[in-house]
């Protein structure tokens, strides 16, 4: 295992869950966590893919709750083929955040050395 692998991984598993390629019931996911974004508090969602469907705020649609169970369960293979031991791994947490200049998501862990990894996916999408 490689730990300087870990940032680029938390990166594309973070972009491709935001991305247009990620939608359910042909509904884009990032369509529904925006729209949650704006009822929240401090305009943020939190998804962490270690608890799964457990840590969406209550009420969450349908669709969301499908891919987060999907790319939940997809996360562990990701990480193994970009060279990252799942297990070395803490929660991952992918925060997603509307400000001023447009969508905010975040992708933090910590590996088993108590290092901490946060990564910004993108300030605007």
């Amino acid at each position: 295992m490689k730990y300087k692998h870990i940032d680029s991984a938390l990166h594309n598993f973070g972009h491709s869950f935001v991305s247009l390629m990620n939608y359910v019931d042909d509904v884009y996911v990032c369509d529904l966590i925006s729209s949650m974004a704006l009822g929240r508090p401090q305009n943020e969602v939190k998804i962490d893919f270690s608890a799964g469907v457990s840590s969406l705020p209550h009420g969450s649609p349908a669709p969301l709750i499908k891919s987060v169970e999907y790319w939940q369960a997809w996360l562990p293979k990701l990480l193994e083929s970009q060279n990252v031991n799942p297990g070395s791994l803490g929660p991952i947490v992918l925060r997603y955040r509307l400000t001023r200049l447009g969508p905010e998501v975040v992708v933090e862990s910590t590996d088993d050395r108590g290092c901490a990894h946060k990564v910004f996916v993108s300030s605007t999408l």
